[in-house]
């Protein structure tokens, strides 16, 4: 899916760029189907030449979040985050904090072995632009995925899949662009000791500038610890549901 999107933007020049995604959560089951789950995230990437994806320090996230299971197949989840950018050399990329608030749709669907998902995602991105106007980015982020069970055993491995379009809708004196970008992750998952599940995978994902000349292509590994902070059991629906909870 990024590629399709990349090759329908041949007009644009396309930067590809190494990047990774460490990313820990703790999770916590709260009365009346709701849930509470801490993030924090660290986003870091090649630049000035390198080629090494732990380079730079892109940005850092705080974000909590609270789900809601109380709809059949269906999860409903809010959260108001704070990130801070870094200043790459050499790229767009300036030092910035962020103030982001986020609530979005989650239907499911169980098969065999298997599970669908789609997800509906809303974001208020509140920053300054690097001429230092003060900025409110509505985005809309539309995802597919899948999730494979490979086996139930003790372990209770998973493949994991998505794919994602995002659209956003800036004031016209920030840019004009409004395909902001697809993402593609796959990953491999497995539960440690009933508690925690461990994520590793891949991501690649092609952002539009917000001039819409270039195309910056990330890609690279990616490294995800949930905990569960309680012996009660978690609602299955974050259970390998949502391959990973990203930027």
């Amino acid at each position: 899916m990024v590629f399709a999107c990349v090759k329908l933007l041949a007009a644009q020049t396309v930067e590809p760029t190494p990047g990774s995604i460490q990313d820990f959560a703790a999770l916590v089951p709260l009365p009346k189907q709701f849930s509470f789950e801490q993030q924090l995230q660290s986003g870091t990437q090649g630049g000035a030449g390198s080629s090494n994806p732990f380079a730079w320090q892109h940005g850092a996230q705080i974000r909590p979040w609270v789900h809601y299971d109380g709809i059949r197949n269906v999860t409903l989840t809010g959260s108001v985050s704070y990130i801070y950018a870094f200043t790459i050399a050499g790229t767009s990329n300036y030092r910035h904090p962020e103030w982001r608030v986020t609530s979005f749709g989650t239907v499911r669907q169980a098969l065999t072995g298997a599970s669908l998902y789609e997800q509906v995602r809303f974001e208020l991105l509140n920053f300054r632009a690097g001429n230092g106007d003060v900025q409110h980015l509505p985005r809309v982020r539309f995802r597919f995925g899948q999730n494979v069970y490979l086996a139930e055993s003790r372990w209770k491995p998973f493949v994991g899949l998505y794919e994602e379009a995002i659209t956003e809708f800036p004031q016209a004196s920030y840019s004009q662009v409004h395909f902001q970008g697809a993402r593609f992750f796959a990953g491999y998952g497995f539960g440690y000791r009933k508690r925690a599940t461990v994520l590793l995978g891949f991501k690649a994902e092609a952002e539009v500038s917000t001039s819409g000349s270039t195309v910056t292509l990330y890609y690279g590994p990616v490294f995800s610890l949930e905990y569960y902070f309680s012996r009660r059991e978690v609602n299955e629906k974050h259970k390998r549901t949502t391959a990973f909870k990203d930027f």
